[in-house]
């Protein structure tokens, strides 16, 4: 027959749920560290898909989910009226603004406040532009052109529309925040100045100018951005709503879908970051089984004469299990909305330290709550949970009457018993108490061992983020003086040094060295002999170039069809030369002062290759003034480059193969191209027009301050083309970097570390508990309270010793292995050995394990010893 006793099993569990509130409080704890970690974790991992999607957005330019380019009034209104397009927002694209030269200023016409919305554009001051002069701008146009942010300030710009240039002062009617992220500022005119300005000119106008000069392929024409109702097949649902308007989708109308809402992003990630990503998350899955799994196994033991007793009056099994089941799930709904509401709290705080450290320092954005967040964390601590308790629970359900009365803390299999003249040693005893129960001890340990290994990889990571090499991956000496394309993001191809800017700052005093660096346009050739163009072949075949898109791959096929391939030239003063990576060969700088040698660099395709080996003969070309420019176009006869013949040929002799640092390049690549190295006369001599793009100062320490006040002076107030490179600066960046990444590594490892050491308090003190009538035979037979307490303290410090030893062995080997793959990678990181960790950790251990058995044998103690002794046989 089948009882139905549920009521009267959940009445048990409640029962014994409140007579156990010692292990109820560490369970609780438990289980809310647990999910303070999951939170964190998935609070911060949504949290930067949703920075990382913002970013796109911004610099993609819209929050849109797809947009059309170059559209006229009608095929817009066309287009929007399919009613799977729930929104969109338009602008019209008027000129680029010439005057402003930090930072892209493109001015556009638009009548929709929704269109502002839609760019990421909030007003703090003013309304949308009505009269003539009115125009919409933002802080860093005005800071630029040393204007208050306040309406009605007169802003002079200049612009060209139609090639014709336009100079006017505007009146600043409205004014919102620059942002960092995106590539330009966006400045808006009213419907009245655009009137102006198109005169009777249509649309198709516009179109027939674009395709006479295709720098102007926008102006005057619809940019539309278009929502839908979901992001879901986006390119497949704007080209059905273009083809359902009668046109032809990437020809007449023109497509694209914003890159932030792109499916399988995840595909794109790189297998070492999803293998970081599994084992942060495995370690925190076994961090938090450790601890429950412990306080449910040792629960189980304590309580292990009252599961017997119910399975003596018809409690079975399954009971039993769902017994402790319920009983986990009822500490779990105390345990997992606080570790929500703590680990969120937490992760708010993280948040921006996260975006310090992952670059997105410009983006003012905080957590935002995400249904996912739950889910995960609570998701997977259930999870934890429910594994946790089912080992001590199917031990709870096995044990028999008989068993359980005679049970004690031991393994199955019964040791044999030793001989010995001298009497039981307290350390003895003690290390073989903890031969007992094989996997309380195992587990304890582990879970102490695991904090300290985690805590050492932070650490170790932390001191081997290295300034020097990181400063050196960024300039060369102090400060580097050069053109603006050179310090910030290339605008044109001009990178030349203003010589009086040189002078200036060659006047300053306390220079220690300067070193000058050269570079030619770009535009002279390597001639590519038979060898070279069937190595080109090899590494096609091989995959290993990187085409890219279909216009770097259509430039790469003409330039090998011509076996002419343009690139960069370099000349370096010669303290500069022993900064270059040699990848093979070697570098003789005596002899390579003396002409006829290259170093010739490597290019990264889908792998670092070489073109050339040491040793190799190579024909560079150097345009002179008979040289003849020749375009290339594309098949739909676009202009998409220029290679220029009848070059002077000169052969060299490869002296080395090499990487130019970022310090010491210009930041323009070729597609699959060749840099190379040529001595200082060569450059001057042989180059047309030859350009010093960079001025290197090593300076006293003294004199940094003011050498950097008189670049700043200048670059401000003389010459706004011209900027510079501090260590200083990058220094407090880097500072930034370390401290986003310390804050985030220290607080998830202390969290681990906690606990550990919560689970060592928890196994102890339980462990005091569930032996009371074992000390109580003790002591009936003539052991004393004091040996009592220092076999428990030996007890506690063999954990402690044990753990260390793993802890220090294993710990440093992962921190080795682990982190030393990341010197492959990180330019300025390189593995130092850190033994905080260790420090840190072990005494904290090593206390507890002296403090702890003395607390918990105190409140066994206050029972009498026929008390403990009658309790064994009841």
């Amino acid at each position: 027959m089948r009882n139905n006793n549920r009521k009267v099993v959940i009445k048990l569990s409640n029962r014994n749920l409140k007579s156990n509130r010692m292990r109820n409080i560490f369970a609780v704890g438990a289980i809310t560290l647990t999910c303070i970690l999951f939170t964190v974790l998935s609070s911060i991992g949504v949290g930067m898909i949703q920075v990382s999607q913002e970013q796109i957005m911004r610099e993609v330019g819209g929050k849109f989910h797809a947009s059309l380019e170059g559209t006229l009034k009608e095929e817009m209104e066309s287009i929007t009226e399919d009613p799977r397009v729930k929104e969109f927002s338009w602008n019209i694209y008027v000129g680029h603004v010439e005057n402003i030269l930090k930072r892209n200023g493109e001015i556009r016409y638009t009548s929709s406040k929704k269109e502002l919305e839609n760019s990421f554009i909030s007003l703090k001051e003013g309304k949308m532009p009505k009269n003539e002069d009115d125009i919409i701008i933002d802080t860093f146009i005005l800071d630029e052109l040393k204007l208050p942010h306040e309406l009605g300030v007169k802003v002079p710009l200049t612009f060209y529309f139609q090639g014709e240039k336009i100079e006017k002062t505007f009146k600043v009617c409205g004014w919102y925040e620059g942002d960092g992220v995106s590539h330009a500022s966006q400045l808006y005119i009213s419907k009245n100045y655009w009137k102006k300005l198109k005169g009777d000119k249509t649309g198709n106008d516009f179109k027939e100018w674009a395709r006479q000069h295709p720098e102007d392929s926008n102006v005057g024409v619809y940019t539309v951005g278009l929502f839908f109702d979901s992001t879901k097949n986006i390119e497949s649902t704007v080209q059905s709503i273009i083809k359902d308007a009668g046109y032809e989708p990437g020809g007449q109308v023109k497509d694209s879908v914003n890159w932030a809402y792109i499916q399988n992003r995840a595909e794109k990630v790189e297998p070492g970051t999803l293998f970081l990503m599994a084992g942060a998350l495995a370690v925190i899955i076994l961090t938090g089984y450790l601890i429950i799994y412990n306080i449910f196994q040792i629960s189980i033991l304590q309580d292990i004469r009252f599961y017997a007793l119910l399975k003596t009056i018809g409690t079975t099994k399954k009971q039993i299990k769902f017994l402790i089941r319920r009983q986990a799930f009822l500490l779990s709904l105390a345990g997992i909305p606080i570790g929500l509401a703590v680990g969120y709290g937490i992760s708010k705080v993280l948040f921006p330290a996260a975006l310090s450290m992952l670059d997105f320092k410009d983006m003012e954005i905080s957590l935002h709550f995400h249904p996912a967040i739950v889910l995960f964390a609570a998701g997977f601590s259930l999870f934890t949970v429910a594994v946790s308790c089912r080992r001590p629970g199917k031990i709870a359900g096995s044990v028999s009457p008989v068993e359980a009365v005679r049970y004690t803390e031991r393994g199955k299999k019964r040791k044999k018993a030793k001989k010995t003249e001298s009497g039981a040693k307290i350390h003895a005893m003690a290390l073989s108490n903890l031969g007992r129960n094989k996997k309380k001890t195992v587990f304890a340990i582990l879970s102490m061992s695991l904090s300290v290994v985690l805590l050492s990889m932070v650490l170790t990571a932390m001191g081997s983020f290295q300034l020097d090499s990181y400063l050196k991956s960024r300039l060369l000496g102090d400060l580097t003086a050069a053109n603006i394309n050179y310090t910030s993001s290339s605008r044109s191809s001009d990178f030349t040094v203003e010589a009086d800017y040189v002078d200036m700052l060659d006047s300053q005093p306390g220079i220690l060295s300067r070193s000058e660096m050269w570079t030619n346009s770009g535009l002279d050739c390597v001639y590519l002999g038979e060898k070279e163009q069937m190595k080109y072949q090899e590494l096609d075949d091989k995959g290993l170039l990187r085409k890219g898109n279909e216009i770097n791959a259509a430039v790469l096929n003409k330039r090998l069809d011509s076996g002419l391939m343009p690139g960069n030239r370099y000349a370096y003063d010669e303290a500069l030369l022993m900064n270059l990576k040699i990848m093979e060969g070697e570098l003789d700088i005596e002899k390579f002062r003396q002409g006829g040698y290259v170093l010739a660099t490597s290019f990264l395709g889908n792998k670092t290759v070489s073109l050339y080996e040491p040793g190799d003969k190579v024909t560079l070309g150097f345009i002179t003034d008979k040289s003849v420019p020749r375009e290339i176009k594309n098949e739909d006869g676009q202009q998409i480059d220029v290679i220029y013949e009848n070059q002077r040929m000169l052969q060299y002799e490869v002296m080395a193969v090499i990487e130019v640092p970022s310090s010491m390049d210009k930041r323009i690549y070729n597609v699959d191209g060749v840099d190379f190295v040529l001595p200082m006369e060569d450059m001057k001599e042989n180059t047309l027009n030859p350009t010093r793009f960079a001025v290197s100062y090593e300076l006293e320490k003294d004199a940094i301050i003011n050498f950097e006040a008189a670049a700043k002076n200048y670059t401000e107030n003389v010459n706004p083309y011209m900027g510079y490179l501090s260590k200083r600066q990058l220094k407090e960046e880097f500072s930034g970097l370390l401290s986003g990444i310390s804050v985030l590594g220290i607080v998830m490892s202390g969290v681990i570390a906690f606990i550990g050491i919560l689970n060592f308090i928890n196994s102890t003190i339980t462990g005091i508990f569930s032996r009371k009538q074992e000390f109580a035979v003790l002591c009936s037979i003539g052991m004393t309270k004091e040996q009592l307490k220092k076999m428990l303290l030996v007890e506690g410090l063999y954990y402690v010793l044990i753990a260390s030893g793993i802890s220090v062995v294993l710990g440093s080997a992962l921190s080795w292995a682990v982190l030393r793959a990341l010197n492959q990678f990180i330019l300025f990181f390189d593995y130092q050995y850190n033994p905080w960790a260790f420090l840190i950790m072990i005494p904290i251990f090593t206390t507890i394990a002296c403090v702890v058995p003395v607390v918990g044998f105190t409140r066994v103690g206050r029972e009498s010893i026929v008390e403990r002794l009658r309790n064994t046989q009841s």
